[in-house]
């Protein structure tokens, strides 16, 4: 087994909760898969499937700050992208600061990092 750590920070971010539909609320801390999605995209990788079995550990480093905007959200209602009723304010959760670490266990025969 080989075992990787890096520590990630993030200025600004958001990590939406599935549930949430108008008022866009953010988990506390990133999902297992959105690091996982985020390491793929680090190395370039497009198969999701291609690392299946890889184990992560996550540990928060910060409590991130958690602050509430007002933006403009698109939703097609129409054809027409430029219409107005495609637009509308809602509000956001926003998470500031945000640092983890994140363990990446695999198997080495396995191992296809570049």
């Amino acid at each position: 087994m080989t075992t990787i750590a890096l520590k990630v920070e993030v200025p600004i971010a958001c990590f939406r909760q599935s549930r949430a539909r108008e008022y866009a609320e953010t988990y506390p801390v990133p999902p297992p898969s959105t690091v996982y999605g985020m390491l793929l995209s680090l190395i370039g990788e497009t198969d999701r499937y291609k690392h299946c079995g890889t184990q992560l550990a996550i540990a928060l480093l910060s409590k991130p700050e958690k602050s509430i905007v007002i933006r403009t959200f698109r939703r097609f209602k129409t054809k027409d992208i430029h219409n107005p009723k495609n637009a509308k304010p809602d509000y956001q959760e926003l998470l500031t600061n945000v640092e983890f670490l994140v363990w990446v266990k695999t198997d080495k025969a396995k191992l296809t990092l570049p």
